[in-house]
């Protein structure tokens, strides 16, 4: 968990106060392209990242538009990733975690985690997943 938070804390600054001009710079800057285009040499890749709202780059994977999709988180807060296989109607965590390409892929157990982060929309506590990724709360939380 320090791990998270020390990136956390250098990204946000003050936890209970953020700051979001960090995730200003990685839209500038795409960190995560190099392993975006590797990506899409293998597979189509939909860019879904909410520039208002998150603080990480989504993506959805799949083979073809017919084919079941994954989906994609790419922390701009530090090397950390979820990857979520969607088979319609929800969405379902990885099992496991573990190193992919320099980035740290979480386990749902991880992204579901509490930590001590005040986000801009006001809920105390968050989700590691509300820390590392966006706003929206851990994906299978609302699956319905």
């Amino acid at each position: 968990m320090d791990d998270f938070l020390e990136h956390a804390s250098r990204a946000y600054g003050d936890l209970r106060k953020p700051g979001y001009a960090f995730f200003e710079e990685a839209l500038r800057t795409r960190p995560w392209e190099p392993l975006v285009e590797r990506l899409r040499q293998v597979m189509r890749v939909e860019d879904w990242t909410d520039r208002e709202d998150d603080v990480s780059f989504s993506y959805v994977l799949d083979r073809s538009r017919h084919s079941e999709a994954w989906l994609l988180w790419l922390s701009a807060v530090g090397p950390f990733a979820l990857l979520v296989h969607a088979p319609a109607p929800a969405a379902e965590p990885m099992a496991r975690s573990g190193v992919i390409t320099g980035v740290r892929l979480l386990s749902a157990e991880e992204v579901e985690t509490t930590v001590d982060f005040a986000p801009a929309g006001g809920r105390f506590p968050a989700s590691l997943f509300v820390l590392l990724f966006g706003d929206s709360d851990v994906p299978w939380w609302h699956a319905h």
